[in-house]
């Protein structure tokens, strides 16, 4: 997943989110505006596009509320203009799902936020293929222009093989809409197409398959024969190392399966920030909206004010070197920066020198504790745990510069989405004036230096807290709904 940065007159990045940054809505779409924008996207391209499944299916998906896909297929590659890219700037879209594989099919799987909940709209593009099995190559497929459907050997490859591949027999309204297409086909076009069949599935599977189109009562054994003719097709050596790179979507997502039927992992969402900068309002709206998304939530807090991490009030009391309460006038007292020194911390003597230094390690080790004993297990229930702060607060204080704080970063996992509450510097100070203005204005700018960085495993998000956006948590919602779908790992 890539980031793209935009900045302002005030040097601020812009609200990013991996799959686009999204144009300000009023609230949700409806599913029915969504149906709408996608087929203006598909019509302004000039390719040739159709819908998959039985007739209806786009209606039918505008009435529904739950998860299922409206499927298009779409002659040409992914490209900016086309309709993902549109779903991804107009709507905040989040890709859940997608494989561009050559030898595979080809897709992209898009879930936004509507009235009625999450919808999911999966574009095929190029061949149509089930897995490594190709059924029908792109410049084949025909297409009834009057109503954007597939016609021919192309719409019995959609109507009828494509479900039994799955593991499943069409109902009698799709079975015989395949039938009328199959008899409706070129002869040359049915001989390709039963000739790949057979190559790839084996002549028996092909020859049902082909009686079915022509009429014959399907055998309620033939979808299992093809489910196994297709995984061995899908570890035959040629493909093998598309399939492995596919795992997370072939295997079946059983017990890990998230309100759209496909698996999830937990996601680790940190917020940073300057005080008043909304680090609070964000995280309180996140919770709400991954709620009604069906994400369960966790919340943890990692920054130093309260001395909430074990054992650091202990010793403070120990060692005598302060409060374990927040100054009045630093409840914030940290900023991800190596810059000039910062005070000791909440009453900790000028004079303790080898002692703050002693602490920024003793604080790499118990942020290391508490991720271990808050943070992991949420993860391992594949919770999304929104934490207050992260380890960047250890570059400044207790000891500013200390290799704690790099040693911090590296044994404490990166979270994987960085998120800063952001709004105009003098709005920042009116909300919290205990400090001045210079100062907060210089933290939250360290802030926003650190996104730069782009520390995240994923993405980075700057939330716009100034009440000028309609929905500023929409790129933010797609972006930890798409960290939940994709596979951990760190971008280069």
């Amino acid at each position: 997943m890539t980031n793209s940065w935009q900045t302002g007159a005030d040097q601020r990045p812009a609200r990013d989110v991996a799959a686009g940054a999204a144009a300000p809505r009023s609230g949700p779409p409806r599913r029915r505006d969504l149906l709408e924008a996608v087929v203006a996207a598909l019509d302004a391209t000039g390719q040739r596009w159709a819908w998959q499944g039985d007739a209806g299916a786009p209606e039918r998906w505008v009435a529904d509320t739950g998860a299922k896909d409206l499927d298009i297929w779409y002659a040409a590659p992914p490209a900016p203009g086309d309709p993902i890219d549109v779903l991804a700037r107009t709507y905040a879209a989040a890709r859940v799902a997608e494989a561009h594989d050559p030898r595979r099919l080809r897709h992209v799987s898009l879930s936004v936020e509507t009235t009625t909940g999450p919808a999911v709209v999966d574009i095929t593009h190029g061949d149509l293929c089930v897995g490594p099995v190709l059924l029908v190559p792109a410049g084949q497929a025909t297409i009834d222009p009057a109503t954007h459907r597939l016609t021919g050997a192309a719409a019995t490859a959609d109507l009828l093989v494509r479900p039994v591949l799955r593991g499943r027999l069409p109902g009698p309204e799709r079975l015989a809409e395949a039938r009328a297409a199959w008899d409706a086909a070129e002869p040359r076009h049915r001989q390709e197409f039963v000739w790949r069949l057979g190559k790839q599935l084996g002549g028996r599977v092909a020859a049902d398959l082909v009686a079915v189109a022509g009429g014959a009562e399907p055998d309620p054994r033939l979808p299992l024969r093809a489910r196994l003719r297709l995984v061995a097709r899908s570890l035959a050596p040629a493909v093998v190392g598309s399939t492995w790179a596919q795992r997370r979507s072939v295997l079946p997502a059983a017990g890990a399966a998230g309100p759209l039927g496909l698996r999830v992992r937990g996601v680790v969402v940190a917020l940073v920030g300057t005080d008043g900068s909304g680090k609070s309002t964000v995280a309180d709206g996140l919770h709400e909206r991954l709620h009604r998304y069906g994400l369960p939530t966790s919340a943890a807090y990692f920054g130093m004010a309260r001395g909430n991490l074990p054992g650091v009030a202990l010793a403070r009391r120990l060692l005598g070197v302060g409060s374990t309460a927040p100054a009045p006038s630093s409840s914030s007292s940290s900023a991800p920066s190596t810059g000039s020194p910062a005070s000791p911390g909440e009453g900790a003597p000028a004079d303790h020198r080898a002692l703050r230094r002693a602490a920024a390690w003793f604080y790499a080790g118990e942020y290391l504790w508490r991720y271990l004993r808050t943070v992991a297990p949420a993860v391992a229930r594949r919770r999304v745990v929104i934490a207050d702060r992260w380890v960047y607060d250890l570059r400044e204080s207790p000891w500013p510069g200390s290799r704690a704080a790099r040693v911090a970063e590296l044994v404490v996992p990166a979270p994987d989405v960085l998120v800063l509450p952001d709004a105009p510097d003098e709005l920042i100070h009116r909300r919290k004036p205990e400090r001045s203005r210079a100062e907060q204005a210089a933290q939250q700018q360290r802030f926003r230096e650190l996104l730069t960085e782009r520390p995240a495993r994923c993405a980075e998000i700057v939330v716009d807290t100034s009440g000028d956006t309609a929905d500023p948590l929409a790129p933010l919602v797609a972006a930890v709904v798409q960290a939940a779908h994709g596979p951990r790992r760190r971008r280069r």
